[in-house]
């Protein structure tokens, strides 16, 4: 009895990349179908619409070059590493929350540091330059250039 149970519950590369083909097709499907309902406008002037239906169009895209692309081996799908992905999720999530309560300072700090933690290489003096940057990019592009009103800090 040499039956290894991890074998037959471990997806191969394979179909894991079909699957997640499978998936983005439909989401680029989803999102390219619900855009028809904002109008695409025309080419001149392009409506609310247009924006999504090209994204749509590019996961779709992307899905397929996935699904055609793969590669062929029957090899183990590697290991999902959680970690990473719960703080990067956490990181989303705690500016998604603090960005109209705590202002654009506190919430850029929150994404940087908290998905920072997810990759073990990055130092605190990384992080802090990264945010430097980022804060300063994202206030002159989206507060100077755009006067979209955020509140830099919270009130």
């Amino acid at each position: 009895m040499d039956s290894k149970p991890e074998d037959s519950v471990s997806p191969n590369l394979k179909a894991r990349n079909k699957g997640v083909a499978l998936v983005l097709v439909f989401i680029g499907a989803y999102v390219t179908y619900k855009a028809f309902g904002y109008g695409l406008g025309e080419l001149s002037r392009l409506g609310a619409g247009a924006l999504p239906f090209i994204l749509g169009i590019l996961i779709i895209l992307v899905g397929l070059f996935i699904g055609i692309f793969s590669p062929d081996g029957e090899e183990p799908a590697p290991a999902t590493k959680w970690r990473p992905v719960v703080l990067v999720l956490s990181a989303l999530l705690a500016f998604a929350l603090l960005i109209e309560s705590a202002g654009l300072i506190v919430a850029t700090g929150a994404l940087v540091f908290i998905s920072g933690m997810a990759d073990p290489e990055h130092t605190w003096r990384s992080l802090l330059a990264i945010y430097i940057f980022l804060l300063g990019t994202v206030y002159i592009i989206f507060v100077r250039l755009l006067s979209i009103p955020f509140d830099m800090i919270g009130g």
